[in-house]
């Protein structure tokens, strides 16, 4: 079995959205390192540019990587925490009230909450265990990526750098020590379960006592709950003056009235979405358009040969995908096909927009000129008039198209550069010659 494979089995299911991206991080190493027929090699001895420059775009993408599962753990550590606190101000308070009893018997309720509040335990305690779990998972696949790194490219310097800035930082996550929140686990299970009251015994509901006695020995195999967070809102009976706390299941799929919340939701973002769609280019499902990186699901769903009855970890391109043609090869996680595809069609438009602009211009400046030649023949204000308004016209046409041009991020040659402020300037010198002949024809 391969270690993709293996590495979700290893770490915790309901949280793989927060694993290391294994894959698109193998993947990526295996982009850039991949050499093309036509691509130069660096000379033995000497740096090679390529690789440096992928490797520093690799070291920021594995401290991000690092940085989110870091602040997950962290978090889960947190919240773990608070519910030791809670579970153990409950305790406190139910043994409290167990001992103001003296000794009296227990009610049926009162020993009901001692169940309830070991099975929170019990329940807490196993999510501390996942989370050890999941770090464990985690820091062996960082493990596992910088050896892959180390081997398909031969350089030990990022593998030293990552563990020396950011594995083995004491605030690291793998770092973190779970013994204090096992210890306190095991201390206030083993207190709710020494002080646990036994079952009242000789009483009998009255339904059961007229039952028949040959009916007593027949069993009944009834399947569990599903698991829930218990509550005293939901048990409200039980609650009677004591203060109480309200639980939210995080790992829930909705919440009451969910549906409704998401078809007003949806109603609601319809005119953002057509109108942001005029904006972004068209989704195709050619293989042009395709992200550069596998999406997160293809992290879980067969992105490499299942059935293969031995471990592969070590070879080094035992899958490919296909890299869209006519796109540049970047590296690390840099803008996807997608993003390329756009800033492209922004590029084509504001280079036509600048073109318009300019021709635009220039038919305003012939028609502009008709009308003058035509106003100081017959002497027409209204034609003049409109001589001008043709002039300011061409004048916003000609800055319209210098702008677009502006607005382009694409690295442009000098000879277009040239070019672009050549025509602007030629159409801003004839505009204003243009303006001032017909405003001093006007004013004689």
């Amino acid at each position: 079995m391969k270690y993709s494979e293996r590495f979700h089995k290893e770490s915790v299911p309901q949280w793989a959205p927060f694993n290391v991206d294994y894959i698109e991080l193998k993947n990526l190493i295996k982009l850039n390192t991949t050499r093309n027929q036509g691509q130069a090699i660096a000379i033995p001895g000497q740096a090679d540019p390529r690789l440096e420059k992928f490797e520093k775009s690799f070291f920021d993408e594995l401290k991000n990587q690092h940085n989110r599962v870091d602040l997950f753990v962290k978090n889960k550590a947190d919240e773990y925490t608070h519910w030791l606190n809670d579970l153990q101000k409950q305790v406190v308070k139910l043994l409290e009230r167990t001992t103001r009893l003296k000794g009296g018997p227990i009610p049926e309720a009162l020993h009901r909450k001692y169940i309830i509040y070991n099975d929170r335990i019990e329940r807490c305690g196993a999510e501390i265990t996942s989370l050890e779990r999941f770090q464990k998972a985690q820091r062996e696949a960082f493990r596992k990526i910088l050896k892959k790194y180390k081997k398909w490219t031969g350089s030990a310097t990022l593998g030293e750098r990552f563990d020396f800035e950011v594995l083995n930082r004491p605030d690291s996550f793998t770092k973190f020590d779970f013994d204090e929140l096992r210890s306190r686990y095991r201390l206030l299970s083993a207190s709710i379960r020494s002080s646990t009251p036994p079952p009242i015994s000789g009483t009998t509901s009255p339904s059961s006592s007229r039952r028949p006695s040959r009916r007593s020995s027949t069993q009944i195999s009834v399947q569990p709950p599903p698991q829930a967070y218990w509550n005293e809102y939901d048990n409200g009976s039980e609650a009677e003056d004591e203060p109480f706390t309200i639980y939210v299941n995080p790992d829930a799929d909705s919440f009451p009235g969910a549906k409704a919340v998401e078809l007003l939701l949806e109603k609601i973002q319809q005119p953002m979405k057509s109108v942001k769609s005029w904006f972004s280019p068209g989704t195709s499902p050619s293989a042009e358009t395709r992200p550069l990186l596998r999406s997160r699901d293809s992290y879980f769903h067969g992105f490499n040969d299942q059935n293969s009855p031995v471990d592969t970890e070590d070879d080094a391109y035992a899958s490919s995908n296909e890299f869209p043609a006519g796109y540049a090869t970047h590296y690390a996680t840099f803008p996807s096909i997608k993003d390329q595809m756009f800033s492209r069609s922004r590029e084509t438009w504001l280079f036509r927009i600048m073109l318009g602009s300019y021709a635009g211009s220039l038919i305003l400046i012939f028609i502009t000129s008709i009308l003058f030649s035509t106003g100081r023949r017959k002497l027409m204000v209204e034609v003049d008039a409109g001589a001008v308004a043709g002039c300011v016209a061409s004048l916003c046409f000609a800055l319209g198209g210098i702008m677009a041009a502006v607005c382009r991020q694409e690295k442009l040659g000098w000879l277009h550069i040239t070019c672009v402020w050549v025509a602007f300037m030629g159409l801003f010198a004839l505009n204003l010659m243009l303006l001032f002949l017909v405003l001093s024809n006007i004013r004689s």
